[in-house]
């Protein structure tokens, strides 16, 4: 908890304090913790928020109410130009269920717009010697899901990772949610995700349903994306992938390519 900041900044000495904001439960917990200590103890920091372009408008508006609320400073990042979620599913389709199509969109979506904030927005210059320390809402009892995280304090380059709420439960969440009269994210507590990415890996066909349900307009404009995935020749669907799709589609019900029966013959035999 606080001692976990503490040990952060003596040991690492960090130029910038950034509170890590995508909208979760968690995320709202670790924020809030740890804005409130940084108060207590006089440091400023900034709380940043990760637009990945393919999330539900609620979860965004709840993000800026509660800074807003708080009067936290806040800086929003955006993917690169020409990397956006749309350009990617032109380019590859949908993501599959594989750490491979994860990674790339994680990296693409969530990693350069940080890295870039990190780089140009904290440090004094990009090249300088200089620690940055990232407050994340990351618990131990998720870390075989979110893969790397053994310690509540890593170190990553100059970035410095850190979790105040490491050893908390989903039950310590919620009561400190409660005892600090926190707002909830609509999103979460109707679909059970924070909703700030939908890029589908690693998504159920259960979430499709219920976002379709709960949130048409996201739905819609995952629709208009897999139509410009289809028009490019990637026609499998959201929280598919290329390999799940072709086990349902033939060889023969797919279309001819006469100059590529050496690829076709190669992806098709990389999925049996």
């Amino acid at each position: 908890m606080s001692s976990i900041i503490a040990e952060a900044i003596e040991k690492y000495n960090p130029v910038k304090i950034v509170l890590l904001f995508s909208g979760g439960h968690d995320s709202m917990c670790s924020t809030h913790f740890a804005a409130s200590y940084l108060k207590s103890i006089g440091r400023d920091f900034t709380v940043y928020h990760g637009n990945t372009g393919i999330g539900i408008r609620q979860t965004r508006e709840y993000v800026y109410s509660v800074v807003k609320h708080f009067n936290w400073p806040f800086y929003e990042g955006f993917p690169k130009e020409g990397h956006t979620y749309e350009d990617l599913v032109k380019k590859w389709g949908f993501p599959g269920s594989t750490p491979q199509s994860h990674q790339i969109m994680y990296r693409r979506l969530k990693a350069y717009a940080l890295h870039k904030f990190v780089t140009h927005e904290c440090k004094s210059n990009p090249r300088a010697r200089e620690n940055v320390l990232l407050i994340s809402g990351i618990r131990q009892s998720e870390s075989k899901i979110r893969m790397g995280y053994k310690e509540y304090i890593q170190k990553q380059d100059s970035r410095i990772w850190c979790s105040p709420i490491f050893y908390w439960s989903e039950t310590d969440c919620k009561k400190y949610m409660a005892e600090q009269s926190l707002p909830r994210n609509p999103v979460k507590d109707k679909i059970c995700i924070s909703g700030e990415c939908l890029c589908g890996a690693f998504a159920g066909r259960e979430e499709w349903s219920e976002i379709k349900s709960e949130f048409p307009e996201a739905a819609a404009e995952i629709n208009r994306i897999h139509q410009i995935a289809i028009d490019h020749g990637k026609p499998w669907p959201w929280s598919s992938g290329p390999s799940e799709w072709t086990k349902h589609n033939p060889p023969g019900q797919l279309p001819l390519m006469f100059m590529c029966v050496g690829c076709e013959d190669k992806r098709i035999n990389s999925t049996l």
